[in-house]
This record gives C-alpha cells, structure tokens and sequence, in this order.
C-alpha cells in the first residue's frame, strides 16, 4: 500500500530547478506527509590535506555548508504550500550514502530524486548514484523525470505473473495495491502490464510438430488468466490490462512511452555485486528507457 508520512526529497544543490523537491510537495499535499528536504554537499579540494591546512579546510567547509543554508532557505521561501517542510545537509562524499543514512535517521517512508537518462557507458561501467540509491535504500524511490504529471493522466504498473517464490508474489500485490491508490490520489486511469517470453525461432525449425503460434496464444492466456486474477483479488477491475510478448525492458518502456505515462511503477529485489555492475538490473534498464518518473518498490 501507499503509505506516506514523511518524504525525503534530495536536492541538487548545482541548479536551481528542483523537480524532486516539487514531487514530493506535490505527493505530500494529497497525503497529508511531511517533507525533509536534504542537501548533500562536498568539496574535493577538502581532501588536500598537504596544501591546505587543518584550520582552512574547516572554514571552507563551514562557508559552503553556511552557504548552502542560505540557498536552502531561499528556496523555501518562494514556494507556496501548506507542507510541513524541513531542511538538513549534510558534508558527505557519497551522495548514496548520505540519502540512505538521512532516510533512516528521519524516518522517512520514500525517497524522491530527479534522474536524467544515463548513457550507456555511465550506466553499464560507471554506477550512477541513482543506481546505488536504488539497491541500498531501505524504502521505496521516486525517480522523478522532466515529464510533468497531467490531470486525469495513467498510472502504469509492471506486474510480474509468472514467480512463485513468496517475496516476487508479494512484490506484484504491493505494486497493485499502489498503482490503485496513486491513480486515485491523482485522479488518473490505471494500467496494469506484464509481459511473457514467446517461444525461440529455433525450437520450429528443431521440433517439427511444434508450432510457436500456438504456443505464444497458450502462455499469451495463462498470463491474462493470473493478471486478471490479481486485478480480481485487489479490486482493480476498471484497470486496462497489457500482455505483451517480449521482454520487460522492451515491451514496458514501448508502452510506457505510447501511452505517454505520468508514472510508471515497477519492482524491484535488487542485485548486487559483479553481475549487477556487468549486466544491469531489468528496473535499471526500464528506468533508462522511459521518458516518465519511476517509482521503484522495494520487496
């Protein structure tokens, strides 16, 4: 379920525009949360310790925490809502850490960020504090794009049908009984989608007898069956259903694209280690590829 009592909502301090900060108003006005705006500074130069000297390097780090204050409280004033809102920066080297850590410390039951899309290199090499954000947080994350949210607007939610294991059966419930509440806290339809993998080219030309469009209507069937079953189960039945052949970092991003989202709901478990850094994640490569914010659902 969508439950928000306080929103964290990480501010870039190296622009002015702060499209994070203005979700999480915009989500904390429908649900009554509070905000926490965190801004999370640093200074390579601090750590020249052989040129600057212990007394320079704590004045120039009070100067720009002092000054950031001051950009932070300027901030504030121009905006024009009722919401609790609060402030904290933080001296920290590793943004990722210094959300996580601000997170935990407040309570805070979601994560707002602004993302732009990622090149291949940075994404496939280098790990994009979006991404380290993503794996490490304790909550669930926002990922806000440049795509503003419309009135009477959709809510996609990427279901997965075919796991049995109880954490993946979970995770489709929880991103269900979302996708229903912020369609209704933002008045807009919502669209529930999964996709299956059709049977290979090769296995035609192996198995003589085989014949692959049967086969893709049979699991086409099965996967309507299971969705419609969630939709029964969560009330959903107003929601339009996607089953569509092809991966899920194919086929959602397509969709999310044509129906022109406002926000698209996704899972995910998590991965870590080599083959994370190697492969990427199937959220992280649907997150790239869409041009909506993204609101990832932790297990």
């Amino acid at each position: 379920m969508f439950t928000c009592s306080k929103i964290l909502a990480v501010i870039d301090p190296s622009t002015k525009q702060q499209p994070s900060l203005n979700r999480a108003i915009f989500l904390a006005e429908k649900t009554g949360a509070s905000v926490v705006a965190l801004s999370s500074i640093y200074d390579k130069s601090y750590d020249m310790a052989a040129i600057l000297t212990s007394d320079e390097r704590y004045e120039m780090k009070q100067a720009m925490l002092e000054h950031e204050s001051l950009n932070l409280t300027a901030l504030l004033k121009e905006l024009t809502t009722d919401v609790n809102i609060s402030t904290k920066i933080k001296w920290q080297k590793k943004l990722h850490e210094s959300v996580v850590e601000t997170c935990q410390e407040e309570s805070c039951d979601l994560i707002v960020k602004s993302t732009k899309k990622h090149g291949m290199l940075a994404s496939s090499i280098f790990t994009p504090n979006d991404w380290h954000i993503l794996r490490n947080a304790p909550v669930d994350v926002l990922l806000v794009k440049d795509h503003e949210w419309t009135n009477n607007g959709k809510v996609l939610a990427s279901i997965g049908v075919s796991a049995k294991d109880d954490q993946h059966i979970s995770l489709s419930d929880k991103i269900a009984e979302t996708g229903n509440e912020l369609a209704k806290l933002t008045n807009s339809t919502l669209h529930l989608a999964n996709s299956y993998a059709g049977a290979p080219v090769h296995i035609a030309v192996e198995v003589p007898n085989f014949a692959p469009e049967v086969y893709n209507r049979s699991v086409q069937e099965r996967h309507t069956n299971k969705l419609n079953e969630l939709a029964t189960t969560h009330s959903l039945q107003d929601a339009t259903m996607h089953v569509l052949e092809g991966l899920p970092e194919d086929v959602i991003p397509k969709l999310s694209n044509e129906l022109d989202a406002d926000l698209l709901i996704i899972g995910s478990v998590g991965r870590r280690g080599i083959s994370a850094a190697l492969l990427g994640n199937t959220a992280e490569m649907i997150i790239d590829a869409v041009n909506c914010d993204t609101l990832i659902i932790k297990p």
